[in-house]
């Protein structure tokens, strides 16, 4: 580059720049011959070596200017013949030393060029050529086809992902609101639990699964004094054995558990207070049995204070009872049942729904009826 020299070796190393700058000193202003981050040489005579200066630096642009104000600064020496002196910065401010370090390094990298007596911005856009982009091929019949099927397919498949959110989100919220779930639920029936007599050992056990009225079921055989025996209370059916002949039992132990041959054995389903309120006006429940055989509109049976007095049933509180609708039998007794209280019909916008469903099925037969009688 023609603008930059270097100083001698005993100076220090910094490249000088030939480019516009005025120095004023004591109110005189002078054109700075180069400059560097090291100082700077004015085209001056009659400033002796050693003198001590406050400098206000400018460099020129083309419509503004950088200033540095109140540069500390010492003249190094001075050549009267050749009317240069040349002057070496005393102690620079940071931010003095940035803008000098900013303005350096754009001379290097040509971002900043001499203009005349002025610097400029170097315009490296207008020296890029703008690159052509090709224009896309055309595409074939067949290629438009492809393409298009892609974007339909594309689109289905959004429109796909965004129906499953929407009937995810929709189920969720109805089964928030409308649908209550037991805490638990399972098949019951009333059993009354046939205790040991005495401190002994069982020393027999009806294995029957079906018993008659007075027939034989335990007998216990206890220390002291003759074996006790314990008769069936009623036709009944053994649903569970917890000891066998020969076991030793306490006095008070449940040795079998009966049920009454024509108990009706029921759904019974566990529900928490606060949802329990809220099944008085249902009528029915969905039931999955364990073997996947899935029942609507069970009817239910009892729910607390509401169900009269069906002594036959295995009634508990905050429990409801629910009518089958599917032949059980007593090995079944325990089996855990899914069960599903849906509100909607019995809510506001179900009663409205139903009535505006009823009263358009009886128009349309209404009109079936007077077609099949018109002529």
């Amino acid at each position: 580059m023609r603008g930059i020299s270097y100083e001698a070796e005993l100076q220090r190393q910094h490249p000088r720049y030939r480019l516009p700058m005025k120095a004023t000193i004591d109110g005189r202003e002078y054109d700075v011959h180069d400059w560097s981050m090291n100082g700077f040489a004015i085209n001056a005579k009659g400033l002796p070596a050693g003198k001590k200066v406050m400098a206000h630096l400018t460099i020129p642009f083309s419509g503004y200017h950088f200033s540095l104000t109140h540069v500390p600064s010492e003249v190094l020496y001075a050549t009267d013949g050749e009317g240069r002196t040349s002057l070496v910065f005393s102690a620079l401010e940071d931010s003095q030393i940035s803008l000098l370090s900013y303005m350096t390094d754009a001379i290097i990298a040509g971002e900043v060029v001499r203009a005349g007596d002025v610097l400029d911005v170097a315009r490296r856009t207008d020296m890029v050529r703008s690159k052509q982009v090709p224009a896309p091929p055309r595409l074939s019949t067949g290629g438009r086809i492809a393409q298009l099927g892609r974007r339909v397919a594309a689109t289905a498949g959004v429109a796909a992902i965004g129906a499953a959110l929407v009937a995810f989100l929709s189920a969720n919220v109805y089964d928030e609101l409308y649908v209550v779930r037991p805490e638990s639920a399972s098949i019951a029936a009333k059993t009354v639990n046939v205790a040991a007599p005495a401190v002994g050992r069982i020393t027999f056990l009806n294995e029957k699964a079906q018993l008659a009225f007075g027939e034989p079921l335990i007998t216990v055989n206890p220390a002291v004094g003759d074996p006790i025996t314990v008769e069936s209370p009623c036709d009944c059916v053994q649903t569970e054995q917890r000891f066998a002949s020969g076991d030793f039992v306490r006095t008070g132990d449940p040795v079998v558990r009966l049920m009454r041959a024509d108990a009706p054995i029921v759904v019974s389903a566990a529900v928490s207070d606060n949802k329990l309120m809220s099944l008085y006006g249902v009528k029915t429940a969905s039931l999955v049995y364990p073997d996947g055989t899935q029942v609507g509109d069970a009817e239910i049976l009892w729910l607390p204070g509401k169900g009269g007095s069906q002594s036959d049933l295995p009634r508990d509180p905050l429990t409801v009872l629910i009518a089958p609708k599917k032949t059980l039998s007593t090995d079944m007794i325990g089996q855990p049942v899914e069960v599903r209280f849906d509100l909607f019909s019995e809510s506001t916008i179900g009663r409205l729904v139903h009535t505006a469903a009823a009263a358009f099925g009886a128009e349309t037969a209404a009109q079936a009826v007077a077609e099949e009688i018109t002529p």
